[in-house]
């Protein structure tokens, strides 16, 4: 009886105590909220072996007032190293494609490491590569973002476009 009636004297106690919880702690401004939600992530996997990840951020939908000719994208693509070359891996040079919707890009872009656009996607590491992506203009629907090779596979990121 005694033990009850301590426990629910410290559970009352304790109950008031806490008026914030844990994610009071990481607030988000309304943009970088919309980044979270529009950013995708996916692989591409060989014989166990990772061959290329790429992290895609649709703009459009996080930035409509400055992105709205055409589809546009900051992508993060990670490249395989290749032991035989000191240099970087990039997408022009080994073989590689993105698409969306199985339509080339207007334009490509590689950002560059001091290049302030690369803070509007939250991926950061050194062993990306940046790119601004920007395609023609699609109508409402599905939007599927494509990397491929044809010797080491595929992989799609997809989006919902809205109104």
């Amino acid at each position: 009886m005694r033990f009850s009636l301590l426990s629910f004297i410290a559970l009352l106690t304790m109950s008031g105590c806490a008026d914030k919880g844990a994610f009071d702690l990481f607030k988000m401004d309304a943009a970088h909220e919309r980044s979270v939600e529009q950013l995708r992530t996916g692989s591409i996997v060989l014989s166990l072996e990772t061959k290329a990840i790429i992290s895609a951020l649709y703009l459009n939908p996080v930035y409509p007032d400055q992105y709205k000719d055409g589809e546009s994208f900051i992508v993060a693509i990670y490249f395989e190293n290749d032991i035989r070359s000191v240099k970087k891996r990039d997408i022009h040079d080994i073989g590689y494609r993105l698409t969306l919707n199985g339509k080339e890009p207007v334009e490509i872009e590689e950002l560059a490491e001091k290049d302030l656009r690369r803070e509007l996607i939250p991926v950061r590491n050194t062993w990306n590569r940046f790119y601004l992506v920007k395609y023609t203009n699609f109508s409402e629907g599905a939007l599927a973002l494509g990397l491929e090779n044809n010797q080491t596979g595929k992989v799609v990121l997809n989006y919902q476009k809205g109104k």
